[in-house]
Formats: C-alpha cells, structure tokens, sequence
C-alpha cells in the first residue's frame, strides 16, 4: 500500500465520506443532518468539510441516477450489492464525473475504501465495475 501519510486529511475526508454515504443509503436520512453530525462529532480532526459536504450534497442530489448507473449501465441487481460496495461506487462515480482527480486516483482510494470498510475480496468487483463505467462512458486515464 502506497504510504498516504501526507494526505491523512484527504484520506481521512474520503473515509468519512464512505461512512456517510451509508448512512444516506441505509437510514435514508436527510443529508443536512448527516453533514451536521459529521461535523459535530469531528469538528476537532482535520478533515475538509468543504469538499465532504460538496461530495455528499451531490450524491445526495443524484443518487437515483447513480442507481441507474448501476443498474442500466454497469447491469448490477440492488440485491447483488452490499450496501457498503453501493457506498463506494457512488463515491467513484462521483469522483469520475467530477474530474478534480486522476482516474487512476480515485479508482485506487476506491479499492482502498473497499479494503477498509467492505468484505475482504470486494476491492475486485469495485475494481472491475468502475473499470467498466470508465470504459463505457470513454473516460481517458487521467484527468
């Protein structure tokens, strides 16, 4: 693993982020209080709430069409996904359309996350999906 320690507020902004996409996805609970508990419980940790509540502001506002995506695109059944892998691939997604990071980059902190919070084998399937949306929406590696 490549050493992330000068971006432990990047690194740390996306792992919360990971943490509160689930908690939109499973509680379906309203984003302004996620943001604000967020917030309140690491108010005293460097993280960048600014890109955290950009990201999760915007995944909020298109996770219908994020799960199309999913579905229509990459051909994933809701049942097939955990709920923590959805997580990630809306993140990654999120991050492609973005364009602020390398695709390289956001598909490696992808499979990262994956390690992190998801069943030990799951990095591959993100892998492979995020390979395929890249391919399919004729994403070119970098930028």
């Amino acid at each position: 693993m490549k050493n992330l320690a000068k971006f432990k507020v990047a690194v740390r902004t996306r792992e919360y982020l990971i943490q509160a996409i689930f908690q939109l996805l499973f509680n379906n609970e309203n984003k302004d209080n996620i943001l604000q508990q967020f917030e309140d419980e690491h108010s005293t940790k460097k993280v960048d709430f600014k890109n955290f509540n950009k990201a999760l502001t915007t995944i909020d506002a298109t996770k219908d069409s994020l799960s199309l995506v999913l579905h229509d695109e990459l051909g994933l059944k809701k049942s097939e996904l955990e709920l923590i892998d959805r997580a990630v691939l809306y993140y990654g997604i999120y991050e492609i359309n973005n364009k602020e990071l390398p695709k390289e980059i956001v598909i490696d902190e992808c499979i990262r996350l994956s390690k992190k919070f998801s069943s030990p084998d799951s990095y591959k399937f993100i892998n492979v999906y995020l390979d395929k949306y890249l391919k399919l929406n004729k994403v070119t590696k970098g930028k």
